[in-house]
């Protein structure tokens, strides 16, 4: 053997050695938490809790079965926003990335950054994340991207699309009227310690997902702990609204307020919401916003018992859904709470893209959210025969939300966020007296 094959192979036997060391001390650390929580001690595992934002990604697991993908979720806010020309070449660069490392999935690329959710082999999606951080490591170094080896090839996506939007979740908070994520987003608690946090009394937990996603799984603290709100959004735009509504100030006010979503990305901008609002009005004020880093979809890795957490993580890609890894079927039927919207029978899974017939009762348009339809031949059929008969459990209940939004260019204002001049200092627009804007980001791509 010679010498450059005998270091190659002493090299590879020092990483695994260094990655054996590395998981005894988290397994020894998983156990201590898990003690210090009152868990079993493989109720824990810490390895799923890490970011791995500011740090290399973790190498691919041996013998990943023949055939499987990795997919990744990440995302990656921009403050303040890309130029319109920067804005065309990230997503021209994505794009050339993706065909290069052959990664399939979809994504949206607005001024204020990226979201995306992707598929590819295991060495090719990692690939593809260096080459990010190495086209702007100032932002991407930062990106904390969650991945999941040795996904059955049938998740996998068959083609790539990068969407060109305003806005990366439809707060309806694009433009001026974004809230600094410099200035206000929460704190991000690491799953233990947003585990711990749910025991905890003057605390309430704030779901910022869709109400259809919230149907099918959510938190229930312990007895004694924070308290669950659920603002009952038919769409991510209504929650500006129920958050100005003077109930829900009254129930967020002395409190800590934490949030949670699928992947964290609506608590970025959620938090920082909150934050603005009682930055900008003394009289309502919170004992703190946080948020759980990586969102649901890393508290059940952490979990895998479930903690907390009772039913599924409704998710946008091809699995659909997640559940507790170390649950059990039986422990799962238990959890469900949602029912068909034709029988009641309890069922917990979105099949078949049936839509609500109801009214909004504010508009008169229709719901259009999506609706469970169990997997009863009689239900499948009425469902396709008689759409007009499927219904929402809010519209059931005739919910309508909240309809006065926050005055939030005019916080802004009052907080120096649009700048002496005008100009939004999270988007660099241009804000006239009146409210309008012009964008300066076109202005300031002339000066570069």
């Amino acid at each position: 053997m010679d010498d450059k094959r005998k270091e190659a192979v002493a090299a590879k036997k020092a990483r695994k050695e260094a990655r054996r060391t590395i998981r005894k001390a988290l397994d020894a650390e998983s156990a201590s938490t898990a003690h210090e929580l009152g868990l079993p001690p493989t109720a824990v595992e810490l390895s799923a809790s890490k970011s791995n934002a500011n740090r290399p990604l973790p190498a691919p697991p041996e013998h990943l079965p023949s055939g499987s993908c990795t997919i990744c979720l990440f995302y990656q806010y921009k403050e303040p926003s890309w130029t319109a020309r920067e804005h065309r070449a990230a997503l021209n660069k994505v794009h050339e990335l993706a065909s290069r490392y052959n990664v399939a999935g979809r994504g949206r690329c607005a001024p204020e950054g990226l979201n995306c959710t992707l598929t590819a082999s295991a060495n090719d999606m990692r690939a593809f994340c260096y080459a990010l951080r190495s086209w702007d490591p100032n932002l991407f170094d930062g990106t904390d991207f969650k991945l999941e080896d040795g996904v059955p090839p049938e998740k996998r996506f068959r083609t790539f699309t990068l969407r060109k939007v305003d806005e990366l979740v439809g707060y309806a908070l694009d433009g001026v009227k974004a809230p600094s994520l410099h200035r206000h987003s929460g704190r991000h608690l690491e799953a233990p310690e947003y585990h711990k946090q749910m025991q905890e009394k003057d605390t309430v937990i704030i779901d910022v997902r869709n109400a259809y996603e919230s149907d099918i799984g959510r938190f229930k603290p312990p007895e004694g702990g924070a308290t669950l709100l659920d603002p009952k959004m038919r769409t991510s735009k209504d929650f500006p609204k129920w958050l100005n509504a003077p109930e829900t100030k009254d129930q967020l006010k002395n409190k800590t307020v934490m949030m949670y979503c699928t992947g964290g990305i609506r608590c970025e901008r959620a938090t920082a919401l909150l934050n603005q609002i009682t930055d900008a009005e003394p009289e309502f004020q919170t004992k703190g916003v946080v948020m759980v880093r990586g969102g649901i979809e890393r508290y059940l890795k952490t979990f895998p018992e479930g903690g907390y957490w009772k039913g599924k993580n409704y998710l946008f890609d091809k699995r659909m859904e997640q559940a507790p890894a170390k649950k059990t079927e039986e422990e799962m039927e238990r959890d469900v709470e949602s029912a068909c919207c034709l029988c009641q029978k309890p069922f917990s899974h979105y099949r078949g893209q049936h839509k609500c017939a109801g009214n909004l009762p504010s508009s008169g348009l229709a719901c259009a959210v999506p609706v469970i339809v169990c997997d009863a031949e009689e239900c499948q059929d009425a469902a396709t025969r008689e759409p007009h008969r499927l219904e929402c459990p809010l519209c059931v209940k005739g919910y309508q939300t909240p309809e006065t939004a926050p005055d939030l260019v005019g916080q802004k204002r009052k907080l120096g966020l649009i700048a002496r001049g005008g100009t939004d200092v999270v988007t660099g627009q241009r804000v006239a007296a009146g409210g309008s804007t012009n964008d300066a980001n076109d202005s300031r791509q002339h000066q570069s």
